[in-house]
């Protein structure tokens, strides 16, 4: 059993590795890095939606996940939008691969007046206002100079990079796919969530957790609700 993450538009594959380890050794986790950060932050930011994912399906070719075991996608946030159209087109090309989706604290669109920006639209003060909307970020890495000035412009490159994806035709999907997020989410309503049955099928599995848009790193819940849907995936 298989098990990509997507991280959130501002984070690293270091932001799952806490919870990939509580996982049981029966899971092999594998985190996503987009570039510019992490592992890969001498790398130039992308922030085209079909080059960032052109670059993320060669990497699932190059590991070869997928191939021989059970593959479940599990996306949060702007890595939700990125899972979900990896999903699209592993379906739609590799048909016979065992695949599964979690759509986390994503909604299906977003409200009037968040995409289609231009760049400069896209202030220090407007960024700020959504980190702290998400309760995300430490406050002490935001009253670090430096610290904040790097999230920003990672957090700045992301959200073009969610904007370019937002464009994208969002297709029907017919796998095993889950629907989640927090009850206190300030940015994805319950019912934002809800809006993906236009594109899965209904009814669609649905499951709230207490806690805000990052739920995942402080609700113990998940990481069992994780392993069930694994284990459902397996057989």
């Amino acid at each position: 059993m298989q098990l990509v993450f997507f991280h959130h538009a501002g984070g690293s594959s270091f932001s799952y590795i806490e919870l990939a380890h509580k996982l049981s050794a029966f899971i092999e986790v594998y985190c996503l890095e987009l570039a510019g950060r992490g592992m890969r932050v001498t790398e130039p930011f992308q922030v085209d939606g079909e080059i960032v994912l052109s670059d993320i399906l060669a990497a699932i070719k190059q590991l070869r996940l997928g191939e021989d075991k059970p593959l479940l996608l599990f996306g949060h946030s702007l890595g939700a939008e990125l899972a979900y159209q990896v999903a699209c087109r592993l379906e739609n090309e590799l048909p016979e691969k065992q695949l599964a989706l979690v759509i986390s604290a994503r909604g299906f669109n977003d409200p009037e007046g968040c995409i289609n920006k231009p760049f400069e639209e896209y202030s220090d003060s407007y960024v700020l206002n959504i980190l702290e909307q998400c309760e995300g970020t430490p406050a002490n890495v935001l009253a670090n100079p430096a610290l904040r000035n790097y999230v920003i412009k990672t957090m700045k490159n992301d959200l073009i990079l969610l904007d370019s994806l937002s464009r994208l035709p969002k297709a029907k999907l017919n796998i095993p796919t889950c629907v989640i997020g927090g009850d206190r989410d300030n940015r994805v309503s319950v019912s934002r969530l809800a809006e993906w049955s236009q594109v899965l099928p209904v009814p669609i599995e649905q499951q709230i957790f207490t806690g805000g848009h990052f739920y995942l790193f402080k609700n113990n819940e998940i990481v069992s609700w994780i392993e069930k849907q694994a284990r459902k995936l397996a057989g």
